[in-house]
């Protein structure tokens, strides 16, 4: 019996090791390895911020300054300024409207930075439906089979409903 549990006790670390997790870890920002997938999320989260007024090169506008950034830093500072990012949306969000989409990766990568920050105001909203599922191969799916018009529309829609979700009173 002791066998058992140990067994089972030890596959759970295992499988604890090797599971990525796509929101704070339990010792601060998680990591983020790719600087394609830091540049994606970073440019949504600036688009989202338009009209909140962030000092500094964490907003810029300008994909190619964030990954110029993103190639010098760790994947650790990436994941901490990707965090720094998501607590200051949490006190303002704007609505951009349209923004290009250049492939599936990138539109999975901004759905993911929209579902973390859903994830983590502090409001009553609610965010129901496909569109804010946490499963980010169904978001490629549903990118590979639909016109790339479509893409940018849903983008707009989900920052749309972030940008009207107010913090509840404290």
């Amino acid at each position: 019996m002791n066998y058992r549990v140990l067994a089972v006790c030890a596959a759970s670390l295992s499988l604890s090791v090797v599971t990525p997790v796509l929101a704070q870890g339990s010792f601060g920002p998680i990591s983020i390895e790719s600087c394609l997938d830091y540049v994606a999320k970073a440019t949504s989260q600036v688009q989202m911020a338009t009209g909140c007024n962030f000092p500094g090169a964490r907003w810029s506008m300008d994909p190619a300054n964030h990954m110029a950034w993103c190639k010098a830093a760790s994947p650790r500072e990436r994941g901490r300024e990707d965090d720094e990012r998501r607590k200051a949306l949490m006190t303002c969000r704007g609505d951009f409207g349209v923004v290009p989409i250049k492939n599936c990766n990138e539109y999975a990568s901004r759905s993911r930075s929209q579902i973390e920050l859903a994830q983590s105001l502090p409001s009553e909203c609610v965010f129901e439906g496909m569109r804010w599922s946490s499963n980010l191969v169904q978001h490629e799916n549903w990118c590979n089979r639909t016109p790339a018009n479509r893409h940018e529309l849903e983008d707009a829609e989900r920052r749309r409903e972030l940008a009207a979700c107010k913090p509840k009173p404290r």
